[in-house]
Formats: C-alpha cells, sequence, structure tokens
C-alpha cells in the first residue's frame, strides 16, 4: 500500500496533491510498520503515546490504527497542510453504560478514533503592485507553502 501511494504521489496532477492515509492497518511498531513508512509515509509524533484501544494500558499500548501522510520532499508530492494537533478520542465513559468493556467493544469497536487536525489557513505572500497586475489573469492558490 505505500509503495502504491508513493507512486500515486509521484504523478503530475493536482490529484496526487495532499495524499493522507488512514485506517485499522493492524499494524504494530515493528517490520510491518517499517513497511509502512519506507517510502516516506510519515505518522504524527503526537500519536506516538495516546491509547489507540479500550484495553490499551499504559505499559502495553497497540498501534493498529495509523494516520500517515509524506512530509519529506524526495521528489514526491507532500502535504501542504500544517498539522495543529492529533489524538484519540475516549469514547467510553460516554457510552458504556452497564457493559463490560468486551461487550462494548462488540457493539462499537476496541478502538478508539484517532483525529488530526489542520490549518488551512496561510499568510498570504507579500506582492508588489507591479507582480499583482501581472498575475491578476492567473488563478490563485489554495493552498500555501509551509
Amino acid at each position: 500500500m505505500s509503495s502504491w501511494l508513493a507512486d500515486w504521489s509521484n504523478r503530475e496532477s493536482t490529484w496526487s496533491q495532499n495524499l493522507i492515509t488512514l485506517g485499522d492497518f493492524n499494524v504494530n511498531r515493528g517490520p510491518l510498520y517499517e513497511a509502512l513508512i519506507s517510502t516516506g509515509l510519515t505518522t504524527p509524533v503526537e500519536l506516538n503515546d495516546v491509547p489507540r484501544t479500550i484495553f490499551d494500558e499504559s505499559s502495553k499500548q497497540h498501534f493498529y490504527d495509523q494516520i500517515a501522510w509524506f512530509q519529506e520532499n524526495g521528489n514526491r508530492s507532500v502535504l501542504s497542510l500544517r498539522l495543529l494537533s492529533a489524538s484519540s478520542f475516549d469514547f467510553v465513559p460516554l457510552l458504556q453504560g452497564g457493559l463490560t468493556k468486551t461487550q462494548l467493544s462488540w457493539k462499537i469497536s476496541d478502538h478508539d478514533p484517532l483525529w488530526v487536525e489542520f490549518s488551512v489557513r496561510c499568510r498570504p505572500p507579500r506582492i508588489t503592485a507591479a507582480a499583482r497586475h501581472a498575475s491578476s489573469a492567473a488563478p490563485s492558490s489554495l493552498c500555501c507553502s509551509r
């Protein structure tokens, strides 16, 4: 999968921009995780210490679910959005009721949802009057560089 995404991100079209992969890959840290990131996919460090399942304990965490994107440019497009924050959502206190965690895992999930927040705002570039006039016919960019 990571090779397919790397190939896709190398294409010369706007459809190859801002690729984010997320899901339950059943990839714990180790050889399978190394295969996931081997093509340049990066997972946010903000998710390293958050619980990923309703059964996680601080001494034994699982990394089955991942959110990843290309962060460094190695002849491929990279995410043009700036990461603001990331974490997991503990739904157990809200939904457990009288159920055990095991019962809840069968009714909802045993995975805590992961989330990331990106900024879509950017400072407009400083444009001189001459540059503004010269570029008035060109469409403006929807994203800005970092």
